[in-house]
């Protein structure tokens, strides 16, 4: 039986309402154990062989600003699976999808999500390297520029590996076929450098490999998984 539109409106609501409540409770954990998290956001740059003394602010607010930015976007980060999860209760009714099917891309989509976070801190530290190696003069980097980087590329990867799970969904709907891929690899690897080009933040080549490969490789997984599914 269909729910009256105004009853979608008070789910859906209820819904959005339950997230913003659990990321703001969230967001206060994340501001009382901050230095936990800020050990994270900078072992890339410990990695690429500079300290956390190549960090400064320069205005009097900024620090307070950086701060408040990454409690925020930290915890929009990690719970990004779970307010997914429950909007996708929502519409899952809308595509047909049995509980099963549902939870286990659930499954899929939060391990390819953390897998692509885990990625970007592990080894974004090479593409600092390489780009800060044409500096000459002392490195510094100011605080809003290396915070934003940190968690948008990291951000990138985790969304951005979600692309070979909607190539798997595609395939298990029958809207496209597996030997589309199968028979056009070259150009597929080359889609994905595009990709990559367009996605990486900082163009480098040495960052834009480091994701073409996984991604490259989680897209044959999800074709192989594919075929043993049927």
């Amino acid at each position: 039986m269909k729910k009256p539109f105004f009853d979608h409106l008070k789910e859906l609501n209820y819904r959005l309402m339950t997230s913003i409540g659990v990321i703001v409770i969230f967001s206060l954990i994340v501001y009382f154990n901050y230095s936990y998290f800020l050990d994270f956001l900078t072992k890339p740059l410990i990695d690429a062989g500079y300290s956390v003394d190549n960090i400064f602010a320069i205005t009097i607010y900024e620090g307070f600003q950086v701060k408040i930015t990454n409690v925020l976007l930290i915890s929009l980060s990690l719970l990004f699976p779970l307010i997914i999860i429950n909007l996708g209760n929502f519409i899952k009714p809308a595509i047909e999808m049995g509980s099963l099917s549902f939870y286990l891309y659930f499954i899929f989509f939060t391990f390819l999500y953390y897998f692509g976070i885990y990625s970007a801190l592990t080894i974004s530290h090479v593409g600092i390297e390489f780009l800060l190696s044409f500096n000459e003069n002392e490195i510094l980097l100011r605080s809003q520029n290396y915070f934003q980087f940190i968690i948008r590329i990291s951000l990138l990867f985790g969304i951005s590996f979600q692309f070979p799970l909607v190539i798997l969904f595609l395939l298990n709907k029958n809207i496209i076929k597996v030997d589309n891929f199968t028979n056009n690899r070259p150009e597929l690897f080359i889609f994905i450098l595009i990709l990559s080009a367009v996605i990486t933040p900082t163009g480098d080549p040495v960052t834009l490999f480091i994701f073409a490969i996984p991604m490259y490789l989680l897209i044959e997984l999800m074709i192989l998984l594919h075929k043993k599914t049927k």
